[in-house]
C-alpha cells in the first residue's frame, strides 16, 4: 500500500527485496553445497576468526558507536528535508 501511494521508503524497501531476491538467485548454484552441507556444530565468532571473545566485543561496540555516530550527522544533515 505504501508503494502505491509513492511513499519513498516503501518504494526503497521494493527495489531493495527485489534485488537481495535477484542476487540470491544468482548466487545460489556456487552456494548450494554449502547451503546443504549439514549441521556444522557451535559456530562463534572468535572461534572462526581465531580471534579472543573480548577482541570481538570491542569491535562490535566500536562498530555500534561508530554506526549511532554516523546517524547523528545524517539525522542532522536531512532534518529539514521532512517537510
Amino acid at each position: 500500500m505504501g508503494a502505491a501511494s509513492g511513499k519513498l521508503d516503501a518504494v526503497v524497501f521494493i527495489v531493495g527485496l527485489l534485488l537481495g531476491v535477484l542476487v540470491f538467485a544468482e548466487i545460489y548454484p556456487a552456494i548450494y553445497g554449502f547451503a546443504w552441507s549439514g549441521g556444522l556444530g557451535v559456530q562463534t565468532l572468535p572461534g572462526l576468526l581465531g580471534l579472543p571473545s573480548s577482541i570481538i566485543a570491542i569491535v562490535a561496540i566500536g562498530m555500534a558507536l561508530g554506526l549511532f555516530w554516523l546517524a547523528g550527522i545524517a539525522e542532522r544533515k536531512f532534518r529539514g528535508s521532512q517537510n
